[in-house]
């Protein structure tokens, strides 16, 4: 027999635990739109380099850095490539005491673990009095002192993922059409790597220890504020691709310009859970009480994520500098989700399952570069990229007054190459890359943390062509902020790719 109950009682938990408190607390957001935000680069070559390939003449990742770039391509050239990459996540959350509930953070901290058989006991009388200890099963282990509390000594958790795939297939071929020089390319990418993953073991409703998510009131010995305690896991899988056209067209020997079209399709595997661990009874001051609670809220499912982009971009090509321009035309990001979801307390199991569709409509972006030649067999490249994410549009099928809007990025990339000797190529590159969150508790409120990245590699002229490779290293760091606690965060990613490029 059906217990129409239990499923009442599940679509309100998830309307009002999914949809409102946990997207109004920042390291603990509904599964959306996470992990789309920054772009795999395109080509071995421009990898190597910092992803500075918006000024490149003649190379293959015009196709989808700057068309025009295609110009400088005289025959018939095809590449193939393939990636191995690592993503790492940690984090350290530092609880400190305070004057008010002072043994509080030992709970949190992870440095005393509540038995069940002291759920309702006040904290207070289970402490010393007159040097004496009142009950000796009350054991609070020494925290970790004078570690970096980035480091992974000091990280409450780290969780890691390995993946390799093809990430390049592409072929670009010039011609000519009434006396004018043209180059067409077309290519296969895997634009996007979803790897996404945020844990929060400390999640608070309300949150003692920020305003942020709404002014608490002091408690006074008489009304009593509970704290519920919950364990938040998010994790999304998946990739997205694309297929690129580009057509670059030589106006005059100096001059260059060109128009991209790219369908990009792709699906993520999600997964969501609160768990509802416990809850604080704050009385006054000192004096609280702790709960054991036994309810647990999973989700689980797909994405499917779809839409189309052109850009259009010009080059200028002088003797020892090449300045380069691609401009985004605005696009709408569609995703289709669905997902099963199971609620887990002392009455036993209920399902049910949701699905929906959200869009994520971004406006116009460009980027710039220019390429300097020094010297022989040496050239430096720079780029900007900019991503007006702030005035992107999110229409999302479920109401959820308190989501959260991107931030712009800036991207800063710089590259150099540098012929060794005939055929052998040396290229390093470095880059910046904001993230599209901010931080709770954040002195600057419209700019999100950033990630260094430093990449090298390598070329060589083998048979028709070259074969490369090169290595790319990148990490994030950034902290949460409250009056409790401070959150590090650590973010980090490795990748090796390497390819070959025929030149017929």
């Amino acid at each position: 027999m059906i217990n129409f109950r239990k499923i009442f009682t599940l679509q309100i938990v998830i309307l009002t635990i999914f949809s409102a408190n946990i997207s109004a607390q920042h390291r603990g957001d509904n599964l959306s739109f996470q992990g789309l935000s920054t772009q795999n680069e395109y080509g071995v070559r421009v990898s190597s380099m910092g992803g500075a390939g918006v000024s490149l003449l003649g190379d293959l990742s015009a196709i989808f850095y700057n068309p025009a770039g295609l110009t400088g391509i005289k025959s018939l050239q095809v590449s193939v490539s393939a990636n191995s990459s690592n993503f790492g996540w940690r984090e350290n959350q530092d609880y400190r005491p305070n004057r008010l509930f002072a043994t509080l953070p030992f709970y949190l901290e992870g440095l005393y673990i509540p038995d069940p058989a002291d759920d309702g006991v006040f904290d207070h009388e289970r402490l010393w009095t007159d040097d004496q200890q009142i009950d000796s099963s009350y054991v609070v282990t020494d925290p970790k002192l004078g570690l970096d509390p980035f480091s992974e000594e000091a990280a409450d958790w780290k969780h890691d993922i390995s993946n390799f795939s093809v990430s390049d297939i592409s072929v670009a071929m010039p011609f000519e059409l009434e006396g004018n020089n043209f180059v067409v390319g077309l290519g296969y990418h895997q634009s996007i790597s979803i790897e996404d993953f945020d844990r929060n073991d400390t999640y608070l409703d309300p949150h003692i220890g920020y305003f942020g998510y709404g002014e608490i009131g002091k408690v006074n010995g008489v009304d009593t504020l509970d704290v519920n305690w919950y364990k938040f896991l998010r994790e999304k899988s998946g990739s997205v691709n694309s297929i690129n056209f580009a057509l670059g067209y030589e106006v005059m020997k100096e001059i260059n310009v060109g128009v991209g079209f790219k369908y990009f399709w792709g699906n993520s595997d999600d997964k969501q859970a609160l768990d509802h661990f416990g809850k604080f009874s704050l009385i006054d001051e000192n004096r609280f009480k702790f709960y054991h609670k036994n309810q647990l809220l999973q989700s689980s499912g797909s994405s499917d994520y779809s839409y189309m982009k052109m850009n259009i971009g010009a080059l200028v090509n002088l003797e020892k500098i090449t300045f380069g321009i691609n401009i985004d035309l605005p696009y709408t990001i569609t995703r289709d989700w669905s997902y099963s979801t199971t609620l887990t307390d002392s009455n036993g199991t209920v399902n049910s399952s949701t699905s929906g569709s959200d869009e994520l409509s971004i406006p116009i972006g460009f980027s710039a570069g220019l390429t300097f030649l020094p010297v022989d067999n040496f050239s430096l490249s720079l780029a900007i990229e900019n991503k007006q994410f702030a005035d992107a549009e999110f229409s999302l099928a479920n109401n959820d007054s308190t989501h959260r809007n991107w931030s712009n990025q800036l991207i800063f990339r710089v590259g150099t190459e540098y012929e060794a000797i005939p055929g052998l190529y040396l290229r390093a590159g470095y880059k910046l890359i904001p993230e599209v969150f901010i931080p709770d508790g954040a002195a600057i409120k419209d700019e999100g943390p950033t990630a260094k990245s430093y990449s090298f590699g390598a070329g060589y002229d083998l048979f028709m062509g070259t074969i490369n490779v090169a290595y790319e290293i990148r990490e994030l760091r950034y902290y949460d902020s409250y009056y409790s606690n401070t959150n590090y965060v650590t973010q980090s990613y490795e990748n090796i790719s390497f390819g070959y490029t025929i030149k017929f």
